[in-house]
C-alpha cells in the first residue's frame, strides 16, 4: 500500500468502538480461566462482573459448536475500558469513549502484562485490532472504492460490502455499509478488523511492537479509503 502521512486525529471523531482481541490456547480448565484473569485485573476493574448471554447455553452445546470457541463469557469494566473474557479469548475495548491510541495502547499493555504474569496462556493464536467508525453520511460518496456492473457504477442504495485484504504480516477484514444507525441517527459504517494469525510464538516478548504494527496497518487502510476532500472536511491534525 502506498505510504501516506497519517493524521493523529480527525474531528469529529468517528470511532464508536475500538478493541484489541487475543485468541489463545491454555491447558487450564475452561471454567478456571475467568477467575484467574479477573483476580489479576480486579484492582483496576471494580465495577460489576457481567455474565454474557452465551452462558445460558448448555456447556455441551458450547463445546461442540466451533462458532462459540472464541466467544467471551464475562465482561468487566471501569470508567474507560471494558474487558471481555472467555476460556480462550481476551478482548480490551476503549469504552465509552475512545481516548486515542497513546492512552489506549498503554492500557492494553498494562492489562496484557498482568495476564502474562499468571502464566495461563500457552500460545497466542490470533491478534486482532478492530475499529468501528460511524459517519452521518453516505460513505460511498466519499471513499476511494468503486463497485461496477458491466463497467457501470451502481447507486449504492442500501449497500453492504465485506472483503479481506492482505497487509504484510497482517490481514484486514473490511466491512462498509451505508444502512447503519447510531442510536436513531442514520449513516454509514467503516469496520476494520486487522489481524495476525500464526508466527506469534514470541508475542509476549514483542507485544508492543506487534500491537503497534497492527494498529498502524489498520490506520493506513482506513485513511487510504477516504477521498482527499472528505478527509480535509474532517479537520485532520498531523
Amino acid at each position: 500500500m502506498k505510504e501516506m502521512k497519517l493524521p493523529k486525529t480527525i474531528t469529529p471523531c468517528p470511532i464508536k468502538d475500538a478493541l484489541l482481541e487475543i485468541r489463545f490456547s491454555t491447558k487450564m480448565h475452561p471454567n478456571a480461566v475467568f477467575g484467574l484473569i479477573y483476580n489479576a485485573l480486579q484492582h483496576d476493574f471494580q465495577n460489576k462482573v457481567e455474565s454474557l448471554p452465551i452462558l445460558q447455553l448448555p456447556d455441551a452445546l458450547r463445546a461442540a459448536d466451533p462458532n462459540f470457541k472464541y466467544k467471551p463469557h464475562y465482561k468487566i469494566s471501569n470508567n474507560t475500558n471494558v474487558v471481555q473474557i472467555g476460556p480462550e479469548v481476551l478482548s480490551i475495548s476503549s469504552y465509552p469513549k475512545y481516548l486515542g491510541w497513546e492512552t489506549f495502547s498503554k492500557k492494553i499493555i498494562s492489562i496484557i502484562e498482568k495476564v502474562e504474569k499468571i502464566k495461563i496462556i500457552d500460545n497466542v493464536n490470533r491478534l486482532g485490532i478492530r475499529y468501528v467508525n460511524f459517519f452521518e453520511t453516505d460513505i460511498f460518496n466519499n471513499i476511494n472504492l468503486k463497485i461496477c456492473i458491466q463497467d457501470k457504477n451502481i447507486n449504492y442504495k442500501n449497500t453492504v460490502i465485506r472483503t479481506e485484504i492482505g497487509l504484510g504480516d497482517f490481514k484486514s477484514t473490511l466491512q462498509i455499509a451505508n444502512n447503519a444507525y447510531n442510536l436513531t441517527t442514520a449513516g454509514s459504517v467503516i469496520d476494520i478488523d486487522t489481524f495476525k494469525e500464526g508466527r506469534l510464538e514470541d508475542f509476549f516478548a514483542q507485544k508492543e511492537k506487534i500491537i503497534n504494527a497492527g494498529h498502524t496497518e489498520e490506520k493506513k487502510l482506513f485513511f487510504s479509503l477516504l477521498k482527499k476532500d472528505f478527509l480535509t472536511s474532517l479537520n485532520p491534525e498531523y
